[in-house]
């Protein structure tokens, strides 16, 4: 509420500012002379030097009112003895600016310096660094997941902002979570050098700093600190990823930062697991009981499509319908406008430029695109997940469907990976429905058996399985058990549906070998469902999985999808190659 002196000063500076604006519209009648509008643009110096303490008022007329007026006498006066003080109005205004407004703050912050971080950066920031101000200031905004190459400024904007956060509220707390303790730690350090700063004890008076008071910070360590009007424990704690968090709380944010050190840590799918399952079930349950907002930030590097921020996106992606910001590049807002979503590349999608000259030339980053894997530019630089070549059966290396075509092949085929007992293995059994392709077969994966159940506990669902589908041929690897077979015979006798061959194969072949050797035609002839069709914890989806995450370099805690896809390109496809004419199996019509 304004005093009745306030609202004299807020009635002076509107009215003032509408002369301005006036002057300047096309329609309006006689104009003021520069002269005059330079002694305007004074007047309302003073105007806003004796108003100040509106902070919220005063900040927002600045912005959207004062300040292009502002910039626009810059522009037409050429009055040279004019510039020093226009400098001097204009920086005086951002200072008001940034008191509501994270942007005018990081300009304001750096309004002397040589070396600017913002000013370069600022057309592929100025999204991120609005929504970083959304976490503070929107109560409806929960999540902001930010991609960028490494420098273009993921962290450095995020610990400017939470600092700046502590200027408009300096009674809550941040967790700040990173896989590296110096870094983690280096970063709570520039959230204090930050709040130490002249600029900011400028912006916000009431938060200023002196060295004389030893109650500024009741705590003041790099893992952990306390300012003097925080109500929890600690006003910032900053840990690394394996550190037990239990114990550690938020009000304010929390931030989740770089995980990977390099691209070979970002491909070990149990180092994902974790710190996705780390995620749901730890790390976004930190906050306070009573608070009222969960509030999350994840910035880093994209390194591959199955690490932890390409899995966050995911999950936030099965929650809300995204779509492109209108003003923004490279960002994505939920329909709801709870969660954004920026992925900046280091060469623009569509004219293959820089979209950052002033940081790192089209040549240079052409020059590093030559120089390493293709997968690691388009993931890395690009932010477009693409897997290494060492994943042979990488979604984007496979043929997918969205439905089956319709064929005139009557039954389906398949293979049995059996086990001997349950445990570590999975038991695989892929269904494939052939469908003619030309001169060739292609083998659609309609279903499948994948768990990690015992054979002898799976006889009855295997044949169940058979009838359902109508499997005409199904191949076995022998090497487990000799007893399968004749278990899966005797109930199909049993139950009149004895129209399945099953050929029992005993394997000589190595795993690997015999995935390498089949793998060209695994990827010609099986086609699979698309990415995103089946849940994951079901059996197809663990299929997939299983497959598509399959590592040529040996990372592998098992292969049993990509095997027993093997063995069905070795011994169905290959005993298949002829084309035959398609016959109706009369004696299992009663089944369909």
């Amino acid at each position: 509420m304004m005093d009745k002196k306030d609202k004299q000063l807020y009635n002076a500076i509107d009215k003032t500012l509408k002369i301005l604006e006036n002057n300047y519209r096309f329609s309006y009648g006689k104009k003021m002379t520069i002269t005059e509008a330079f002694d305007t643009i004074k007047d309302l110096y003073v105007l806003f030097k004796n108003f100040e303490k509106n902070t919220q008022k005063c900040g927002e007329m600045v912005i959207k009112r004062f300040i292009p007026l502002v910039d626009l006498l810059i522009k037409i006066d050429g009055d040279k003895t004019h510039y020093k003080i226009y400098d001097e109005i204009l920086k005086y205004s951002y200072k008001l600016g940034a008191r509501v407004s994270l942007e005018h703050y990081m300009i304001y912050r750096e309004w002397n310096d040589d070396e600017k971080f913002f000013a370069v950066r600022y057309k592929i920031l100025q999204g991120y660094i609005h929504y970083l101000q959304e976490i503070e200031l929107n109560p409806k905004f929960e999540m902001l997941i930010a991609n960028m190459p490494s420098g273009y400024g993921k962290t450095y904007p995020e610990k400017i902002s939470e600092a700046w956060g502590f200027g408009i509220d300096d009674k809550g707390s941040i967790l700040s979570l990173c896989s590296n303790d110096s870094v983690v730690k280096g970063g709570s350090r520039t959230v204090i050098n930050e709040i130490k700063s002249p600029e900011f004890g400028e912006v916000f008076p009431h938060l200023a700093y002196d060295p004389k008071d030893k109650n500024f910070f009741l705590k003041e360590t790099d893992g952990e600190w306390k300012l003097k009007n925080c109500n929890l424990m600690a006003s910032y704690n900053a840990t690394t990823t394996n550190s037990n968090v239990v114990g550690q709380r938020a009000s304010k944010r929390i931030h989740i930062d770089d995980l990977y050190p390099d691209y070979k840590e970002a491909m070990n799918k149990n180092t994902n697991d974790q710190y996705f399952n780390d995620f749901q079930t730890v790390w976004k349950k930190r906050f306070i009981q009573e608070a009222k907002y969960h509030k999350i930030v994840i910035t880093g590097t994209l390194w591959s499509s199955d690490d932890f921020i390409a899995r966050v996106i995911a999950w936030v992606k099965s929650m809300h319908k995204f779509k492109k910001h209108p003003k923004y590049p490279y960002t994505l807002i939920s329909e709801d406008e709870s969660v954004a979503i920026i992925q900046v590349p280091a060469l623009d999608y569509e004219t293959g430029e820089s979209v950052c000259p002033e940081l790192r030339s089209t040549e240079k980053i052409l020059e590093d695109k030559n120089a390493i894997e293709d997968y690691l530019f388009q993931t890395n630089f690009q932010q477009i997940p693409t897997d290494p070549e060492s994943l042979f059966f990488s979604y984007h290396r496979l043929r997918t469907y969205e439905t089956i075509p319709q064929t005139e092949y009557e039954g389906a085929y398949a293979v049995i990976d059996a086990t001997r007992k349950s445990g570590k293995d999975f038991f695989a059994m892929p269904i494939f429905k052939k469908v003619q392709n030309d001169n060739v077969f292609d083998y659609y994966l309609k279903d499948v058996i994948f768990t990690r159940e015992a054979t002898k506990d799976m006889y009855d669902e295997i044949v169940n399985k058979i009838i359902e589908h109508h499997i005409v041929k199904i191949a076995i690897e022998s090497n487990v058990t000799s007893e399968l077979s004749k278990a899966i015979n005797d109930r199909l006798e049993s139950k009149n549906a004895r129209f399945c061959e099953i050929i029992e194969k005993y394997n000589t072949v190595p795993k690997p070998a015999r995935i390498e050797y089949e793998k060209g035609s695994i990827k010609k002839q099986l086609v699979f469902p698309k990415k995103g069709m089946y849940g994951i914890n079901t059996d197809m989806g663990k299929f997939m999985d299983n497959l598509t995450t399959y590592n040529n370099g040996g990372t592998n805690t098992n292969d049993d999808a990509p095997d027993s896809c093997a063995m069905f390109s070795s011994e169905i496809i290959n005993e298949n190659a002829i084309i035959q004419k398609a016959e109706p199996l009369p004696f299992v019509r009663q089944y369909f």
